[in-house]
This record gives C-alpha cells, structure tokens and sequence, in this order.
C-alpha cells in the first residue's frame, strides 16, 4: 500500500516540475523578444543620428528658395525639409552720398528638417545663411 502512494505522489511531482519548467521558458523568451525590440529601436535611433550630419551639409546644397523637398539618404532614411526665408538684406558700404550698395544679398532661412526611418521620427530645424552674387544666379551657401 504504501508503493502505490509513492507512485501517485511522483507523478504529481512531474507535472509541477513540467508547469514551472514551460513558465520559465514562456518569461524567459519574452525577456528575449523585449531585448530584441529594445536593441531593434537603439539601431534604428543610431542609424538616424548618424544620418543628421549628412542631412545637414546636403542642406548646404539645396535651393532653399523652392521652399520645401524630400530627399533619399540612403539605408531607409528619408529626409523632408521645409524651408522659410527670415530676412534677406543688401548690405551698404560707406556712408551718406559715398554710400554704395553691395553687389551680393544675404538670406538667412530657417529650415525644418524631418528626417523618417521605419516608424520612427525626428525633427530639427537649423538656420542657413546664403550668399547671392546680383551678378551670378546660383547661391552660395555658409
């Protein structure tokens, strides 16, 4: 009799030993997917990062005076600008009657970047200072 009492209690042992083994998996595979989603968006905020410093000197090379745009980076990264002209000035040398207008304007623009990857989205805005020769069309930028 008391054999089959033995027999009866490991069978109970099995199955508490079986439902903490499967729940030590299912927490132990969900840390697994969290850390994956957290290093996922760390990648995908880095990969942004790096991707300003060339946002910002391709700004250097655009027509602000279009006043909006889209541009590709590459690797996923989509940049969107948005651009506002802030004041523009004709700079003035000498004085009085010996005054003489210059032969260059200067623009300042405040640019709104969007710069998008994924699901992920960051905004900046930047000042851009040009300088326009009245002689030549292209600006130039600083």
């Amino acid at each position: 009799m008391k054999n089959n009492q033995k027999k009866g209690f490991i069978v109970v042992e099995i199955l508490i030993a079986g439902l903490i083994l499967t729940t030590s998996i299912a927490a132990t595979m969900y840390l697994f997917r969290t850390g994956f989603e957290h290093l996922e968006r760390a990648n995908q905020s880095n990969l942004l990062s790096s991707k300003l410093a060339q946002a910002s000197g391709l700004i250097k090379t655009l027509d602000l005076a279009r006043a909006s745009g889209e541009e590709d980076l590459g690797d996923g990264v989509m940049l969107t600008w948005k651009a506002k002209l802030q004041c523009s000035s004709r700079p003035v040398k000498g004085e009085g009657e010996f005054a003489v207008p210059s032969l260059h304007e200067l623009h300042l623009y405040r640019v709104h970047l969007t710069l998008t990857y994924q699901r992920i989205v960051r905004e900046y805005e930047i000042n851009a200072f040009r300088y326009r020769s009245l002689y030549a069309p292209e600006e130039i930028s600083f």
